[in-house]
C-alpha cells in the first residue's frame, strides 16, 4: 500500500502540548475565586477580538482588556507565566512526531502568540518541526481558510496531500472544508493508528532511520 500522506501538521495546545492556555487560565481563575469556564471564555473572546492572537495588538493590551472584561481589578500581566508554565509536552507526542519525520515533513499549525517563542527557548520546541505556521506571524487564525492555504503552500503541496490533527472540532471542520485531511485529535496512539491506516509504515518506538 502506497502512502499518499506527504506532510502532517499538528496543533500545539491540546495536541503536541497540554492545553496550557485553558489550564493556565483555570489556575488563575481559582486564585481569584472566579468561575473557571467563564474566565476562560472571556479570555478566548478578547484574544481574538483585539487581534493579539493575530499579532495585531501588544500583549499588555490583551491583559488590560481581558482584566476589564473579566471585571478584575488586579494587574493580570504577571500571570502570563502561569499560562506559559501550564504548557507541557504531551506524553508520547514528541516521540511520535520524530517517527513521522522519518517519512514526511511535520509542521506546527497553531493559533499561538509570542508565547510560542518562550516555549521554544524553554524546550527547543520549534526544532521538532519542519515548518511553523502561527496566527501571530501570518495574521490569520484557524477561523480563516487562508491559514490552511498558507500551511499547504509552506510545503508546496495540494490540500489533499496534507494531514492535520487538532483537538478543536471547528478547526478540523474548516480544514476539511479547505480540502486537507483533518482529524480531531484524541491521543498519540489514536493518531498513530490513523496514519498507519492511511498507509504510513511508522517505525516502532526505539527504531529510527539512518
Amino acid at each position: 500500500m502506497h502512502c499518499h500522506i506527504r506532510a502532517v501538521y499538528f496543533d500545539l495546545g491540546g495536541v503536541y502540548y497540554t492545553e496550557g492556555f485553558r489550564e493556565g487560565l483555570f489556575t488563575i481563575a481559582r486564585k481569584l475565586g472566579l468561575a473557571e469556564e467563564k474566565f476562560y471564555r472571556t479570555a478566548s473572546e478578547v484574544i481574538f477580538a483585539n487581534g493579539y492572537v493575530r499579532g495585531e495588538a501588544p500583549e499588555v493590551l490583551f491583559w488590560e482588556q481581558f482584566a476589564n472584561a473579566a471585571e478584575v481589578e488586579e494587574d493580570l500581566f504577571p500571570e502570563r507565566e502561569t499560562i506559559i508554565t501550564a504548557f507541557k509536552p504531551l506524553p508520547g507526542m514528541p516521540e511520535l512526531v520524530g517517527r513521522i519525520r522519518e517519512h514526511v515533513p511535520v509542521g506546527l499549525l497553531t493559533d499561538q502568540c509570542n508565547w510560542l517563542y518562550e516555549l521554544d527557548e524553554r524546550d527547543g520546541l520549534l526544532s521538532s518541526f519542519d515548518a511553523v505556521v502561527t496566527s501571530y506571524e501570518e495574521g490569520y487564525t484557524k477561523k480563516d481558510m487562508e491559514i490552511f492555504r498558507i500551511a499547504c503552500q509552506r510545503f508546496g503541496l495540494l490540500p489533499e496531500e496534507v494531514f492535520f490533527f487538532d483537538d478543536n472540532p471547528g478547526n478540523v471542520e474548516r480544514a476539511n472544508e479547505f480540502g486537507m485531511r483533518a482529524f480531531q485529535f484524541e491521543n498519540p496512539n489514536r493518531t498513530e493508528l490513523i496514519l498507519r491506516m492511511e498507509g504510513m509504515a511508522l517505525p516502532l518506538q526505539g527504531e529510527g532511520g539512518s
